[in-house]
């Protein structure tokens, strides 16, 4: 669960979650820096609608102070697929991944909100079998298919019951809402 002090505070977080994102995706050369920049008033606009729909979302189903990890990376999933804050620096793409950079993006995102706390479990879960399978075919519906925050929210939800179980009070169901 997740608890912030004022807006700010959780505009600076989702901010930095954000650039972190950019940033190991750079690191671990996933992302061409050369070819891609992070558009900085499009993570502001990615934000500043989650701002807004974070607060829609816990008057909806009257959270008091706390909103799941998974509901987060949904929402914000959705937004990043939706203002795409990465800007092509190139006049093609070379690769299938480079077309898909937004949703790579979206997606290592609400990965990290999902396993914040679980030290080394993120690196743990890309090495799954499973994982390539699933990181595609997620991809593919994020770019191809119809989807809804709430989707998106129940992907990283049963991910996060399955991979990290803390994130998610499953002993007190008010809590799970």
């Amino acid at each position: 669960m997740i608890t912030m002090n004022s807006d700010e505070d959780m505009r600076d977080k989702r901010v930095k979650t954000l650039i972190g994102i950019w940033d190991y995706l750079v690191e671990s050369n996933e992302i061409d820096e050369n070819r891609f920049k992070l558009s900085k008033p499009l993570v502001k606009e990615v934000v500043d609608h989650y701002l807004m729909d974070y607060k829609i979302i816990k008057l909806r189903y009257n959270i008091s102070d706390k909103i799941h990890q998974h509901k987060i990376a949904g929402l914000l999933t959705s937004l990043i697929i939706r203002y795409r804050p990465i800007i092509p620096q190139i006049g093609k793409f070379n690769t299938e991944d480079e077309y898909y950079t937004n949703e790579t993006f979206a997606i290592y995102h609400g990965l990290a909100i999902c396993s914040e706390g679980y030290k080394n479990e993120l690196q743990k879960l890309t090495e799954q079998n499973w994982y390539t399978k699933w990181f595609n075919d997620f991809r593919y519906l994020l770019h191809l298919r119809n989807h809804t925050p709430e989707s998106l929210n129940f992907i990283y939800e049963t991910l996060s019951l399955i991979i990290f179980p803390n994130s998610y009070n499953i002993d007190d169901p008010k809590e799970n809402i």
